[in-house]
C-alpha cells in the first residue's frame, strides 16, 4: 500500500510543477504535458511487463529496482536543463518505474496472500492512488510554491528511496516466507 501511495505521489507531482517549470525554464506547458503524458502512458503499458518480471525475478526486486529507478529519474532532475531530460526523465525513465509499482502489484500480492476478501483487499490496495495524490499533492505544492521544484524533485527522489530498505525487509514473496498462510 505505501509504494502504491508514494508512486502515485509521484504520477501526480507533475501537476503541480507546471508553473514552477514554466518560470524556472520558460518551457511551454505543451511540453510539460507531453512529458506528464508520456509518464503516464509509460505507467500504464508497464502492467503486464512488470506481472511477467515479477513472476520470473520476485516482488521483493522488482519493487525494490523500480523504485531505485524512479528515485535516481527524479533526483537526476534536479540538473536538468534542457526539455528532452524533463521527458526523459519524469516522462519515460519515471513512466517505467512507477509503472511496475502500479496496481500490477496490488493484483500480484492480493492474488498471493489472499484467498478470500479478495475485493475489499484489491480496493483498498487501489484506493492508494487516489490516496497518494490526497497526501503529497497539497505538500508538494506548498514546496514548490515556497522554495521552488527543485526541493519537490529531492523529496519524491528520497521517498522513494526510503521505501528499498522498507521493501527489502518487509515484504515477503509468500505467505509461507513469513510463516503464515494465505487469508
Amino acid at each position: 500500500f505505501v509504494c502504491l501511495l508514494v508512486a502515485a505521489g509521484q504520477r501526480g507531482a507533475p501537476s503541480v510543477l507546471i508553473q514552477p517549470f514554466e518560470q524556472a525554464f520558460g518551457w511551454d506547458r505543451g511540453v510539460i504535458s507531453t512529458s506528464a503524458s508520456l509518464g503516464i502512458l509509460c505507467y500504464g503499458l508497464m502492467g503486464p511487463f512488470a506481472a511477467a518480471l515479477m513472476q520470473r525475478f520476485g516482488i521483493r526486486h522488482v519493487i525494490m529496482s523500480a523504485l531505485a529507478v524512479m528515485s535516481i529519474a527524479i533526483g537526476a532532475s534536479y540538473f536538468m536543463t534542457q526539455t528532452w531530460q524533463l521527458i526523459l526523465l519524469w516522462g519515460l525513465v519515471s513512466g517505467v518505474g512507477s509503472g511496475c509499482v502500479a496496481l500490477v502489484l496490488a493484483a500480484t500480492i492480493v492474488a498471493r496472500w489472499f484467498s478470500t476478501r479478495r475485493g475489499l483487499i484489491m480496493g483498498l490496495m487501489t484506493a492508494s492512488t487516489a490516496t497518494g495524490n490526497l497526501i503529497f499533492n497539497p505538500g508538494l505544492a506548498w514546496i514548490a510554491q515556497h522554495h521552488g521544484w527543485q526541493p519537490v524533485a529531492l523529496v519524491i527522489a528520497a521517498a522513494t528511496a526510503v521505501l528499498i530498505p522498507v521493501v527489502f525487509f518487509l515484504l515477503p514473496e509468500w505467505p509461507s516466507d513469513a510463516g503464515l498462510r494465505r487469508y
